[in-house]
């Protein structure tokens, strides 16, 4: 399997990480890019990822970007993909749209037989064992957060450390990892912003600006910076 799990698009969208996507696609050049985590308007959407993806390196990647709509035609729009986009948002809006559009059991398997995943912020979120990890609000009453289980461990996106600047007594993200580890025991890989995963074969190893940090259940959370390997 092949993919390549990006914190967050950035501003302008993509252009930190558009490097990274052109030399990750290689020769695959229809892209369906899947809008289900946005809340307010998937068509304009698209169209911000078409413009970026689809303008000519080095800006872009001159792909050829196909709108895969969780409610018009998926499957038709997956089948037709030589690479998959999941996009930011609303990550418990995207799997349970994902969900009711039957769209889990497909992309599993085509991403299995090789088919490239890029996924963003929700999209990076739902490649990982379940959502639970994810920063944002269940507003949409998604009851089942298991996902896609392409990597084994779970994800937060836009991972961020203790600032110095935070309040005494604040809540941090790692207090909420910890409470996740009462819980369950699965892994949970944190990736900062401006940071990507990119998962060859099962080796996960950093890309970009930023670090990665890995909590373990009853190990202490270990860094990783750029081209190195993460150890789960």
């Amino acid at each position: 399997m092949r993919l390549l799990l990006i914190s967050n698009s950035g501003t302008p969208f993509l252009e930190h990480c558009m490097g990274r996507i052109a030399a990750f696609l290689g020769g695959a050049r229809r892209v369906a890019f899947v809008t289900a985590a946005n809340l307010h308007d998937e068509s304009a959407y698209y169209d911000r990822a078409r413009a970026a993806l689809g303008a000519t390196p080095p800006a872009g990647c001159g792909a050829d970007v196909l709108h895969l709509r969780w409610d018009v035609d998926p499957l038709a729009t997956l089948e037709g993909a030589d690479a998959l986009f999941v996009g930011g948002g609303n990550t418990y809006a995207l799997l349970k749209r994902l969900r009711e559009a039957g769209l889990l059991d497909p992309i599993r398997a085509r991403v299995r037989a090789g088919l490239p995943y890029l996924g963003s912020s929700a999209g990076s979120n739902v490649a990982g064992l379940n959502i639970l990890t994810t920063n944002d609000w269940n507003v949409v009453g998604l009851a089942a957060f298991e996902a896609l289980g392409l990597v084994p461990f779970s994800i937060n996106p836009h991972y961020l450390e203790t600032d110095p600047a935070m309040a005494p007594g604040s809540e941090t993200r790692d207090e909420r990892i910890r409470e996740y580890h009462a819980v369950r025991s699965d892994p949970v890989v944190g990736i900062e912003e401006g940071t990507l995963l990119r998962v060859e074969d099962g080796v996960v190893t950093v890309l970009g600006r930023g670090r990665v940090r890995v909590f373990a259940r009853g190990r202490e959370p270990r860094w990783y910076r750029a081209a190195e390997r993460v150890e789960v």
